[in-house]
């Protein structure tokens, strides 16, 4: 029997936020050239692995271009990821992830990842043995290349606009998340920086992650997650298999600070509290590093996208975090680039 990734999350991002509505991104016909502030729907092997692709307002063919890759969680979808960075789920709020990024002359790409029962996609991020889950669903069933995929999407979207190949991130959450750590160990030479909300290296646990080269990475993961919990282990989420274990955070962190040579002790200091919403933020950032490494710790933080959408209630997947949101994911791509 087939099982998706964290249950939760297949439940809001497959069935809540999956579907095209009015808070669905508007996009037009896939172009050979890319139109400066538009966005378009396009597909890299066959239209069950479409993309949608946003551009900046500012963007001019002549000059290269960064881009932002966002991957959905297990269970989601391209139109789903989009809404989950939204305050509200309002795909027009100025806050989004493609909003801010574009704002800051970044492309924005949400790809699909492998199908499944009602739009229901996934990622594999790799993973399995000794107690561990693969990450996740009908992309592990199948055991999908998501890393010849990556590639085949970068070199798509090189056709159709001026593609800044020294500025290439990938975000996602859960599922996606975990997957962007993979894209890390697997593909640094064409991956920039990452930064994973609610996923952390799952990839670890069955395989070795030896890149030639380490990039930036900022963990984002919230001590209240029940999906994807912070101290690893079984989720704690209503549905779904609860017989098989995530990597934890520390474990995730402890590794790449050894291949990114850092020394010991982080630094620690706290973000702003700015909103009364419970949640409070610590930032850890490794020291003497190859590449940065940062962890923010959303203390009482869900599984849920900072100042994004609250999919479900909060005694289901925890809160979503008010405090700081998606400035402070494209201000750490921004700093960043070969």
């Amino acid at each position: 029997m087939k099982t998706l990734l964290v249950p939760v999350l297949v439940i809001s991002s497959g069935l809540l936020v999956g579907c095209r509505s009015l808070d669905s991104l508007e996009t037009g016909p896939c172009l050979e050239e890319a139109i400066a502030g538009e966005a378009m729907t396009c597909s890299v092997g066959g239209t069950e692995r479409e993309y949608d692709l946003v551009l900046p307002a500012d963007y001019n063919p002549e000059t290269p271009t960064g881009l932002v890759i966002v991957l959905h969680g297990g269970g989601g979808n391209k139109s789903a990821t989009l809404r989950t960075t939204c305050p509200w789920g309002d795909i027009d709020d100025p806050e989004c992830l493609h909003a801010v990024a574009t704002e800051h002359s970044l492309a924005v790409v949400a790809p699909n990842g492998t199908d499944g029962f009602l739009d229901a996609r996934s990622w594999n991020a790799g993973g399995g043995g000794d107690g561990f889950r693969c990450v996740g669903g009908n992309a592990c069933d199948e055991n999908t290349d998501d890393i010849a995929f990556t590639e085949a999407l970068l070199d798509d979207i090189a056709t159709r606009m001026n593609l800044d190949s020294g500025r290439v991130y990938v975000t996602g959450i859960s599922n996606g998340g975990a997957m962007a750590h993979r894209l890390a160990c697997e593909l640094p030479e064409r991956i920039t920086a990452i930064a994973a909300v609610g996923g952390a290296n799952q990839f670890t646990t069955n395989a070795t992650c030896d890149p030639a080269i380490t990039i930036p990475i900022l963990q984002v993961h919230g001590t209240e997650d029940p999906c994807w919990r912070f101290e690893g282990g079984e989720p704690n989420c209503p549905v779904g298999q609860r017989d098989k274990k995530f990597v934890s955070v520390a474990r995730t962190m402890s590794e790449w600070s050894a291949l990114k040579r850092c020394s010991r002790t982080p630094l620690e200091d706290q973000l702003p509290d700015t909103e009364s919403d419970g949640t409070t933020t610590l930032r850890r950032t490794w020291q003497e590093c190859a590449t940065e490494l940062t962890l923010l710790k959303i203390e009482g933080g869900g599984h849920t996208w900072p100042r994004g959408f609250q999919y479900l209630g909060t005694n289901t997947i925890g809160p979503v975090p008010q405090d700081w949101g998606n400035e402070v994911i494209v201000t750490f791509f921004l700093k960043h680039r070969r």
